[in-house]
């Protein structure tokens, strides 16, 4: 016998959800249900609810669960929600339900910032409560309560600007956190729509930059969660362009955990709408060329990673910023070097890696000794071992390589084409044996 799924006759959270972005028509919300679906599996496009399900939805005249599909989808519109919770009775008073007012009430602002910004056992872990670090600043945001200065939206931005310049280092999360803490508590508060505006913005590239650090120290999921939250910051904010730079963030997990398919339904769907050229379109362009790469195609890789080029071309400068919100040459030949080593293409392996190289300053951290193993694995496709494990090792032991998942990851890529043999290779197993993944649970126990 089938659960009961049994809702009254009222309003559901879904409703008041579509409603806030004006998507309650049942043609505005299938446009949007198909774009959602289409990036979970290309085979549940054409799936979106008929109007009296549509209805049903809103009204909670449910007897069971939707199918399990339509959970899926539902889940992915609304992150953080369940679809148990979208389909619960909504109560206006907030009697009962756990969910904020819908009358226009400045408690709504500050429970849906609060559920963007919320940091939960990380930033207790991390000991960042009310020490003589943190005082100063929640007196300043008293200060700001009624209005926040030009001077304090203006420092917040310029602090977000400089952790994201570099792949910042796991010495910069307190900093980064206790930064966010702070854009959290300011939007509790009634402001200006465009000092709202910045501050969500701002936001959003501290939460780009965390789950930057969550993805190198190999802990994927907490970094799909930070850049789950800066595309929605981004999306409060109006900012297609940090919505952009969150996704092109989010596939970089599934190109480094070998699920090139999953790479392109994250970016191909976007690909296909773009219409401006931006560093994060490139981005998605270069994301797509890896991945048409490892599946040995390589007509669709010679067009993407073309099109990554042409749209660097056609970008602004003021968007060609170096670090992890924006998206730089030396990284698209990079990207190059390595399709084309997936590729078997030695000499053009050869000649991206130089060019790439050329640009890469000498403490540019991980992507140089990333570009250097791209070429040492076209080097062993080759059956030039001896040449590929010179270039392989000294990536490694380079004194600017740091500890990040991707070099060990790449390393292992390189180490699984050798044939054992030679002292060459033994000097790249010991220096490969000193190589270790971060541990996952470091920063966040």
């Amino acid at each position: 016998m089938k659960a009961v799924f049994r809702m009254p006759g009222r309003q559901t959270l879904l409703r008041v959800l579509l409603s806030k972005r004006h998507q309650e028509t049942h043609r505005a919300f299938c446009l949007e249900y198909e774009k959602v679906a289409r990036g979970i599996d290309r085979r549940l496009i054409g799936s979106a609810p008929s109007r009296e399900a549509f209805g049903r939805w809103l009204k909670g005249h449910l007897k069971t669960k939707p199918q399990a599909d339509h959970c899926r989808v539902l889940e992915r519109m609304f992150p953080g929600h369940t679809v148990a919770e979208l389909l619960a009775p909504y109560d206006p008073e907030g009697k009962g339900s756990g969910v904020a007012p819908t009358r226009p009430d400045p408690r709504e602002a500050a429970t849906n910032r609060r559920e963007v910004f919320h940091l939960g056992a990380t930033t207790m872990a991390l000991g960042l409560t009310e020490t003589l670090s943190r005082t100063p600043d929640l007196f300043e945001q008293v200060l700001d309560a009624s209005s926040v200065s030009e001077a304090r939206v203006l420092y917040l931005e310029n602090e977000a600007d400089r952790l994201g310049r570099n792949v910042p280092p796991p010495t910069v999360l307190p900093e980064a956190l206790l930064h966010l803490a702070s854009v959290r508590e300011l939007l509790t508060q009634r402001h200006p729509a465009e000092a709202q505006r910045r501050l969500t913005r701002v936001g959003a590239k501290l939460a780009i930059v965390v789950g930057e650090i969550m993805f190198c120290a190999n802990h994927f999921p907490l970094a799909r969660r930070w850049y789950t939250t800066a595309t929605r910051a981004a999306d409060e904010a109006g900012d297609r362009y940090l919505a952009d730079l969150a996704l092109s963030s989010t596939a970089l997990i599934p190109t480094y955990a070998a699920d090139p398919h999953a790479t392109l339904a994250m970016v191909v769907p976007r690909l296909e709408r773009s219409v401006t050229a931006t560093p994060a379109i490139a981005w998605m362009w270069g994301l797509a060329a890896l991945a048409h790469a490892s599946l040995g195609d390589r007509p669709a890789f010679e067009r993407a990673i073309n099109r990554s080029g042409y749209t660097l071309d056609r970008c602004a400068d003021d968007l060609l910023q170096p670090g992890v919100l924006s998206f730089q040459r030396e990284r698209q030949l990079f990207y190059e070097a390595r399709g084309r080593a997936d590729l078997g293409d030695l000499g053009g392996t050869a000649e991206a890696m130089t060019r790439a190289l050329a640009r890469y300053g000498a403490k540019d951290s991980n992507d140089p000794a990333l570009v250097r193993l791209a070429y040492a694995c076209a080097l062993a496709k080759a059956g030039e071992n001896e040449e590929a494990c010179h270039f392989a090792t000294a990536a490694v032991r380079d004194a600017h390589t740091g500890p990040s998942i991707t070099v060990v990851v790449r390393a292992h890529d390189f180490d699984d084409l050798l044939a054992d043999s030679g002292s060459a290779t033994a000097d790249w197993r010991e220096a490969l044996s000193g190589l270790r993944a971060p541990d996952p649970t470091s920063l966040v126990s």
